[in-house]
């Protein structure tokens, strides 16, 4: 499945969550909605300087826990 597909099919399914489910699921789904949207536009090359700062963090705790090596990052 193609990163653009999976992207856009999380968030309709969170944005269905949200429309569908109780409150506590909305905190869930808002979180998941947040990441997926700021993923979005890194990836069309839209990014703000928040979605790339999340990104960094992302990518610096992926390596922190060696699932990804150092000089590496997880959207390449």
């Amino acid at each position: 499945m193609a990163l653009e597909k999976f992207i856009e099919d999380k968030l309709n399914q969170y944005a269905k969550t949200i429309i569908d489910k109780s409150t506590k699921s909305d905190e869930h789904a808002l979180g998941e909605l947040t990441f997926y949207m700021s993923l979005r536009r890194v990836t069309t090359g839209k990014a703000t300087p928040q979605d790339i700062g999340m990104m960094d963090a992302i990518n610096d705790t992926l390596q922190e826990k060696g699932i990804i090596d150092e000089k590496s990052t997880f959207l390449k």
